[in-house]
């Protein structure tokens, strides 16, 4: 049969491991916060097709890109629009 002092004995180790439990899982939960900040801002700024200049999305302009020469012609430049909001980024066109 365990004595009292055995059972102190245990009883303080099985604190010890314990509390070694619970700093380690408070650290790695802190880690992998850490870790989820990093993950977001690394995405965030290698998303494609956004631009970090304020300026080019506050801006408007229409041309119609027509024009009439001496002649009498009428050429067009097929008309470029652009408004402000956020831009799209098309690849892969031929």
């Amino acid at each position: 049969m365990p004595t009292a002092e055995q059972i102190q004995s245990r009883a303080a180790a099985r604190e010890r491991a314990y509390r070694l439990i619970n700093q380690l899982t408070s650290g790695v939960a802190m880690a992998s916060f850490a870790a989820l900040g990093v993950f977001a801002a690394v995405s965030a700024s290698t998303v494609p097709g956004t631009s970090s200049a304020v300026a080019a999305t506050t801006s408007s302009s229409t041309s119609s890109g027509s024009s009439t020469s001496s002649s009498g012609t009428v050429s067009s430049g097929g008309g470029v629009t652009s408004s402000s909001g956020t831009g799209v980024v098309v690849t892969g066109g031929s």
